[in-house]
């Protein structure tokens, strides 16, 4: 009669076995860094398409998952604008634990869609030249013939400097126009553009004067 009643009370809900225990709770820490030692905030961690937690400024973000031990969750990281969501799932596992201040914690990585780098030149005898990318001036070289140049690139793209001697006054630097290749790694970076220049010289003109007589 009891187990009768009960089932009518919750017939909104369906008749459950009330002798079925609730599922237990555990938690758990999702760690994004962006780049190694670089914590992310903003990442959001979904399941089944479902926001689980978004990641603080400490790159952390505590998520709970209701289940029986020994179940797994497969998490997804959802990165913030600018950086590179990963492809595959993380597989993470249901577990008690002894101490909670010690919650299992499962590490992803969001690695920047764009690197910035940055290009010391360096030169001997080349003050104040133009330092060109795509054909534009970006940099020019000082009374020390030193600049930098700071680009913001892709991972895996390659790009090319130029040093230009067109200016009037270079026409006698050698060499004319030169150029370095780089190629931006999955970080970023700093490179070296070293260039000697030399002056070619004029050449010596010999001034004849007039004849001297000779005597017999």
């Amino acid at each position: 009669m009891r187990f009768a009643i009960a089932c009518v009370a919750v017939a909104a809900l369906g008749c459950k076995n009330l002798d079925e225990k609730p599922t237990a709770a555990f938690e758990m820490l999702v760690k994004v860094e962006s780049d190694p030692g670089r914590p992310l905030p903003g990442a959001v961690v979904t399941v089944n398409g479902k926001e689980k937690g978004t990641t603080a400024q400490d790159g952390r973000a505590r998520v709970v998952f209701h289940g029986d031990e020994g179940e797994t969750r497969e998490l997804w990281i959802k990165c913030p604008d600018g950086f590179q969501s990963p492809t595959r799932p993380i597989t993470a596992s249901l577990r008690r634990i002894v101490d909670p201040s010690k919650l299992p914690q499962y590490d992803a990585a969001c690695p920047p869609l764009e690197r910035t780098i940055v290009v010391a030149v360096r030169t001997d005898n080349g003050p104040n030249l133009p330092v060109m990318y795509l054909d534009k001036e970006i940099a020019r070289t000082d009374n020390s013939g030193a600049a930098h140049v700071m680009l913001q690139m892709k991972p895996g793209d390659s790009f090319e400097l130029v040093l230009s001697t067109a200016e009037r006054g270079n026409e006698k630097l050698r060499p004319q126009n030169p150029s370095a290749p780089f190629t931006v790694r999955s970080q970023d970076d700093v490179f070296l553009f070293e260039q000697h220049f030399s002056r070619e010289r004029d050449p010596v003109r010999v001034v004849k004067g007039p004849p001297r007589a000779s005597h017999l």
